[in-house]
């Protein structure tokens, strides 16, 4: 059972501010309230890191449930169970205050999920957040004798085919390379301080593609995972989530935050460009976030019992597997589905409505052949609006030139976007083992059954049609088309958390 394991714990998360974190930590606080204590790490910043938290919750979507449930005195509950720490894991101590360290000692599990999830960001602030920041959690966690989970990737398994097990062998890369992960990172540290940032990511990219991992995320994660699990002496357990989309339902179906994976496919599909260039039988391994956020639960509850195993992957394709072809038949679904209920511009509904996208790389809305003839069209355009025409064809064609123009837009950040993504969706098909999260979830009671990974509930068209395409639309490409995404209405008063916490030590 959950709850028990669970009662009176004083619990570390870092992470809180992201997507998977806020999630996490609401579905926590929602369903076991009666924790002793959730200490958080968060950046301070110029609104400090206490006023940064009651922001957050006071603001974001993910807290509706809380919000729902408590209303007014929700601040209150939150300070009665919620300790906000200032905290950077790329400074010295984590910039901790020597007493918030020593307050730490009570702690009875972290969980990290702090980390830039960029694909290629500078290493330089990859290394220091997403390998020497989880080093010194785990440090902090060995030290207090804290079983840490620690949030990483299923794609840290590289350019390996097939299946994935739930397994970390230490100083062997995804290419098979031995290496050895203290001298690896010691090595690498000396071309991060270049002066240019891109000289810094060739170089990353260089030594990320040397061990066998695809791009700066997954190297960054990749040596994390291989220097904790060379640590003596800490209680580790990694989680691998795939691709994290859409709620399926918690805090609300369809929310989302920020941009990852599909987000990108489904805009890209969304413009003139109608063809993917993925492998059609190829798994495309999605998982909602609350099923993330489920199974780390499941875990954390496993570890605090001392029980929980040393990797958990959280993943669909291995039981439950969605094809790209599949995917991109419903997500041209979902977008028709979209502009027929008026969704996009008048053009874009009578364009969309009638185009499916498939998945090849050949066909006149490819991008190399978009690249041929969308430059000659718009030259054609431009010739015609020279000429006296009738005003109806003359306002049609300089709707289309606006369209040519976007499209030119589109283009070139497309050729960015499949250079990225292009490892994902056509080279390599990764079957991510999920037995260890589907066993823990076998031994839940009934009552806590809606608290277990069981992907395999899923209805993949319902939820790629009617939870996750429209879920995109709202909360992740209106990022890429440069707008804003709505954040719930601040309190009034503003939320503050105005109590005290104290915990007893072990």
């Amino acid at each position: 059972m959950i709850a028990p394991s669970l009662h009176g714990k004083h619990l570390l998360l870092t992470g809180v501010t992201g997507f998977v974190g806020k999630v996490f930590a609401v579905l926590l606080l929602d369903r076991f309230p009666e924790i002793g204590r959730l200490t958080v790490f968060v950046r301070g910043g110029r609104e400090g890191a206490l006023g940064r938290f009651e922001r957050i919750a006071d603001t974001s979507p993910a807290f509706r449930p809380l919000k729902e449930r408590y209303g007014a005195d929700l601040g209150a509950f939150l300070a009665g169970r919620v300790q906000v720490l200032d905290a950077d894991l790329t400074r010295p101590g984590m910039g901790l205050e020597p007493s918030a360290m020593a307050d730490l000692a009570s702690v009875d599990a972290v969980i990290h999920c702090a980390g830039i999830t960029d694909f290629d960001p500078d290493p330089k602030q990859a290394l220091a957040t997403n390998t020497r920041g989880a080093v010194a959690v785990a440090e902090l966690a060995r030290r207090v004798q804290a079983p840490m989970l620690h949030i990483s990737t299923c794609y840290v398994a590289g350019i390996a085919d097939g299946r994935v097990p739930e397994a970390l062998t230490v100083g062997i890369s995804p290419n098979g390379t031995r290496f050895d992960p203290e001298a690896e990172l010691e090595r690498v540290t000396r071309f991060i301080h270049k002066p240019r940032r891109q000289d810094r990511v060739e170089r990353g990219q260089t030594a990320a593609r040397e061990l066998g991992w695809p791009n700066i995320y997954t190297w960054s994660k990749g040596l994390a995972e291989h220097l904790l699990g060379n640590m003596p002496g800490l209680d580790l357990t990694i989680i691998r989530p795939s691709i994290v989309e859409c709620a399926a339902s918690y805090p609300f179906s369809g929310w989302n935050e920020g941009i990852n994976t599909a987000g990108p496919l489904a805009w890209l599909i969304s413009t003139a460009f109608r063809r993917l260039p993925a492998v059609p039988e190829h798994r495309f391994d999605v998982v909602p976030v609350d099923y993330v956020a489920r199974g780390m639960l499941v875990t954390l509850s496993a570890a605090l019992q001392r029980r929980a195993p040393r990797v958990v992957q959280l993943a669909s394709g291995d039981v439950h597997p969605l094809s790209f072809e599949r995917t991109i038949e419903l997500t041209g679904l979902g977008l028709r589905r979209f502009v027929r209920k008026g969704g996009g511009t008048p053009m874009e509904r009578r364009w969309f409505r009638h185009l499916d996208p498939v998945a090849g790389r050949g066909g006149w809305f490819a991008p190399f052949e978009l690249r041929q003839w969308v430059p000659t069209v718009a030259e054609g355009v431009d010739d015609l609006l020279e000429r006296e025409l009738p005003e109806s064809v003359d306002s049609f064609l300089g709707s289309l030139k606006k369209k040519l123009k976007r499209t030119q837009s589109d283009l070139d950040q497309i050729d960015d976007m499949l250079e990225l993504y292009t490892p994902f969706i056509s080279r390599y098909d990764w079957e991510f083992e999920t037995t260890a999260a589907r066993a823990l979830s076998a031994d839940l009671p009934e009552a806590e059954r809606d608290l277990g990974f069981d992907i395999q509930e899923i209805n993949w068209r319902e939820y790629w049609v009617d939870v996750e395409f429209p879920g995109l639309m709202k909360w992740s490409i209106p990022i890429l088309r440069g707008k804003e995404v709505p954040m719930d209405p601040p309190s009034t008063p503003a939320l503050r958390m105005v109590r005290s916490v104290r915990v007893a030590s072990k």
